[in-house]
């Protein structure tokens, strides 16, 4: 199995991401079989809603986008996972979100880069305060990127109360919960 793994996070090696590969791991997923991308270390530019995606059938922006498109294209599983940021998921992510514009079911043109029916996604939101409402709308915004891809969401897994990584290494709940949750995702896939 083949899987992307789009970290919205501005930090490739913070909670976010620890979490993302525990659930892997749970999954008995191997890096090899896993391209990372972190957002905040892409060159990605913001889109100008110009709609000439909509004649063309592609941005005429380049730039690290087609890179991750084309993982996913030749992805199996697409994971994404972002930090709460006031509440929202990170501006990294809403940017990659916005540029995914050519390849969306909202654009109807021919010519666009299809994305093969068949794919699943899983979603994960970490957020440094107690309640769950933040994550759940994280969680839906990921969920609607899918949707508009024909992405299948299989799972999402959310944590709270973890503001640094050093929050995170205390939870050690969070952690086993994590890779539990992946050895669950990968019996039913």
């Amino acid at each position: 199995m083949k899987v992307t793994v789009i970290n919205g996070s501005a930090r490739s090696n913070g909670s976010t991401a620890y979490i993302i590969n525990k659930i892997l791991e749970g999954m008995n997923i191997s890096k090899t079989d896993s391209t990372f991308f972190c957002l905040g270390q892409m060159n990605i530019k913001y889109c100008l809603g110009c709609k000439n995606c909509y004649k063309t059938g592609k941005c005429y922006q380049h730039d690290d986008v087609e890179k991750i498109m084309q993982s996913i294209v030749e992805s199996d599983l697409i994971v994404v996972g972002s930090p709460s940021y006031w509440g929202d998921i990170t501006g990294q992510l809403k940017v990659f979100f916005d540029r995914n514009t050519p390849f969306s079911d909202t654009n109807e043109n021919e010519l666009k880069l299809k994305i093969p029916a068949g794919k699943k996604g899983l979603s994960v939101a970490v957020r440094a305060g107690k309640t769950e409402r933040e994550n759940i709308h994280i969680i839906e915004s990921i969920e609607h990127y899918f949707g508009h891809l024909h992405i299948t969401p299989i799972g999402k897994f959310s944590c709270t109360s973890i503001d640094t990584f050093e929050d995170l290494m205390k939870r050690k709940d969070y952690i086993e919960k994590a890779f539990e949750y992946g050895k669950y995702l990968r019996t039913t896939m």
